[in-house]
C-alpha cells in the first residue's frame, strides 16, 4: 500500500501461470518493459501485452474489465 490508500500489485514470483495455462515469467517480460516519466521519477512498467498476461493470472471480474480496456488501448496505439 502506498500513500493515500493507493494499491500496487507486485509480481514476486519468478513465474506464474494464467488461468489458461500460459506461463508468465519476469525474466522474459523485463526486456519488453516500458519506462514512464512521472514528475521527478522514472518508473518501469510492463508492456501492454505483458500487463494483460498478468491480469489473466487471477482473472477476477475487475481483471477481465482491465483486460478489455487494455486491449482497446493496444488497438488504439497500433
Amino acid at each position: 500500500m502506498l500513500e493515500n490508500d493507493e494499491h500496487v500489485d507486485v509480481l514476486v514470483a519468478k513465474s506464474v501461470t494464467t488461468v489458461e495455462g500460459q506461463v508468465v515469467e519476469f525474466d522474459a517480460g523485463w526486456p519488453r518493459r516500458q519506462t514512464v516519466a512521472l514528475e521527478d521519477v522514472s518508473v518501469c512498467v510492463p508492456s501492454l501485452d505483458d500487463l494483460i498476461l498478468t491480469k489473466q493470472v487471477a482473472a477476477r471480474a475487475k481483471d477481465l474489465e482491465d483486460i478489455r480496456l487494455l486491449r482497446i488501448l493496444r488497438e488504439e496505439r497500433s
